[in-house]
């Protein structure tokens, strides 16, 4: 999966060259969301949709409450 520096970089912990993006694509949307700034969050509502998005962050674990709220009203 080829991604953008900035991408990768919210990856630190993981080899992005294994991601894939439809198998992958719960734990992509909730890294992003929970610490992308706003290029991060444009490519993301690209790349998945605002509905995903919202699905994927209103059940992850991995996303605070407040990332949650903020999920939850656009």
């Amino acid at each position: 999966m080829r991604l953008s520096k900035n991408i990768q970089n919210l990856l630190w912990d993981v080899d992005v060259k294994t991601l894939n993006e439809k198998r992958h694509a719960d734990f992509l949307i909730a890294r992003v969301a929970e610490k992308g700034g706003t290029p991060e969050i444009i490519w993301l509502k690209r790349k998945f949709g605002l509905d995903k998005i919202r699905k994927v962050v209103r059940h992850s674990r991995n996303v605070s409450a407040q990332t949650k709220n903020f999920w939850s009203i656009i």
